[in-house]
């Protein structure tokens, strides 16, 4: 039997949650907290296999509450459920150990699924957390140039490796004097240069074109 802590501070969802549980076979709550400090406690009495934790709870949120329950009892597994895909909490959740990132719009049959999974062992994630987590990756496994290539050719801008040697160092507001020198050419070859790139995102000086780079590097995709 997989014994299983509720912490939630929205009644109706943790009474749904609980209610579904209750129609498994191998699968139980034992006990529900309302909010972080409460869930310390809570824990430390019933001492479950899974814990559903929400993230945004009031007097200690859920990655903190996490956190100090995992210090003295690293084996039990954490679940995170939010509403809404945040980026920052996704990663800050993973980070301090989080066996699961899960939204509570998913179906009845994943969270149940889930536990069970979290319960082997195996790290559970709500695919807008995966798609983020994933992102992540890709960024960590390119330069900056080459995911600026990538972003640029996915808007039909395919640039020579001199030009996107020049464009990266332009973006990161490199003087001419200062590319010229990091890729021993002249100033005159550079400005050359730079000409052509205007033409080429038909953006018509050096201020509006390193603004739209700077765009194009930070968003999403």
């Amino acid at each position: 039997m997989i014994n299983v802590m509720l912490v939630e501070d929205q009644r109706l969802f943790s009474e749904g949650v609980e209610a579904l549980i209750s129609n498994t076979d191998d699968i139980q709550v034992v006990g529900i907290a309302t909010n972080g400090e409460e869930a310390i406690a809570t824990f430390k009495k019933y001492l479950p296999d899974v814990v559903l934790m929400d993230i945004h709870m009031p007097e200690l949120d859920g990655i903190k509450a996490m956190i100090k329950i995992k210090e003295k009892n690293p084996e039990v597994k954490v679940i995170l459920l939010t509403t809404y895909a945040d980026e920052e909490l996704i990663l800050a959740g993973i980070n301090a150990g989080a066996d699961g990132f899960l939204l509570k719009s998913l179906r009845s049959t994943s969270l149940i699924r889930s536990i069970r999974d979290v319960y082997e062992n195996e790290i559970v994630l709500s695919g807008s957390a995966a798609r983020i987590l994933a992102e992540k990756i890709r960024e960590q496994s390119y330069t900056k140039k080459q995911i600026l290539d990538c972003k640029l050719q996915n808007r039909n801008i395919t640039l020579s490796k001199r030009e996107l040697d020049i464009t990266y160092l332009l973006m990161d507001y490199h003087t001419n004097k200062q590319i010229a020198e990091k890729l021993f050419l002249s100033e005159g070859t550079i400005k050359n240069y730079i000409s052509e790139l205007y033409h080429k995102f038909e953006i018509p000086n050096r201020k509006k074109l390193i603004n739209y780079l700077q765009n194009v590097i930070n968003r999403k995709n």
